[in-house]
């Protein structure tokens, strides 16, 4: 059925009577200060960068209600149907085709300037700076080394809220910054701040086109661990279904094959289905279990690595 999820966000008063296909919008599950709920309304998906969660149309009423309502999910499936089925939103005008925004260079000068002049930080070794502490005890607590900050240019904001930032690099190119939480109130609002206008769908984090292929993940922390195991050949796509730009920018490389490391849920076998619409795909061997990068040990890693470089060849 078309339009079910616009459908839905209309029902509960969260999209305007004409609307762009692809927007962010408040995202009704956490507290959230900016629009952080990426809706894609040709697909009929939705994902919240600050809370994590995702879902389609159906997926979404279910929250809603048993959320705001304490609904069980059988009742709010009833109601969904309902929804979809009604008359009440077919006035609903999904602009299908939306022009993309061009990159605005004073935002772009603004982020270069910022991260640019922040103090460059060594993570290893002794350091009396209470901050940089803290943000390595955090980092290490998720598995991360002081030698792989350094590696990857995190820094230190002094910012409270969000105290750790790191460059956000396309093949070397500076597109931004994203800063990541250490506090566990702010987290449940939102984990990862990046900067204003900062474009994550023409944004490849990571090294590519040195190599015939390259390793596709989600996030800049699975990135990140990859990185610290000794692989760079590796992009984060921040989020789990590529964007055309991406996809353009891979084949100008002379990319024709990928291994996808999305993560080992629905949404990332979803994403690694689409990555086959463009690409040659091998699948990443996690072992059961083991959701995403950052949930391997570097044994882990080893094993699942070597079985997804016999599968290559």
């Amino acid at each position: 059925m078309a339009n079910e999820l616009a459908k839905v966000l209309r029902y509960y008063n969260l999209l305007p009577y004409s609307s762009a296909a692809v927007q962010k919008i408040i995202c009704p599950f956490h507290n959230d200060a900016n629009p952080s709920l990426s809706i894609d309304l040709n697909n009929n998906t939705w994902y919240c960068f600050g809370c994590d969660k995702f879902g389609d149309a159906k997926k979404f009423v279910i929250l809603m209600e048993k959320k705001y309502h304490n609904i069980n999910d059988l009742d709010a499936l009833l109601l969904y149907y309902e929804i979809i089925k009604s008359n009440k939103f077919s006035d609903i005008e999904v602009q299908r085709f939306t022009k993309r925004k061009k990159p605005n260079k004073q935002l772009y000068n603004e982020a270069y300037d910022y991260y640019h002049g922040l103090s460059k930080i060594n993570w290893v070794g002794e350091n009396e700076i209470q901050e940089v502490i803290e943000a390595r005890d955090y980092m290490e607590k998720r598995g991360f080394n002081p030698q792989t900050l350094n590696k990857c240019g995190a820094k230190i904001t002094y910012n409270n809220s969000y105290s750790i930032i790191f460059p956000m690099l396309d093949n070397g190119k500076f597109r931004g910054w994203v800063c990541r939480t250490t506090k566990r109130d702010v987290e449940k609002k939102r984990k990862y701040l990046y900067n204003t206008g900062f474009s994550r769908a023409s944004t490849l984090v990571g090294d590519y086109g040195r190599e015939k292929y390259v390793i596709v993940v989600e996030g800049y922390m699975d990135r990140l661990k990859f990185l610290q195991f000794g692989v760079d050949n590796v992009v984060a796509i921040l989020g789990w279904k590529i964007s055309d730009e991406q996809c353009n920018k891979l084949k100008a490389k002379g990319i024709t094959h990928v291994i996808s490391a999305l993560d080992n849920d629905k949404y990332g076998r979803m994403g690694t289905q689409y990555l086959k619409t463009n690409f040659k795909v091998t699948r990443f061997r996690y072992l059961k279990g083991i959701k995403d990068p950052g949930e391997m040990s570097r044994s882990i890693f080893k094993k699942c690595y070597n079985k997804t470089l016999q599968d290559l060849r």
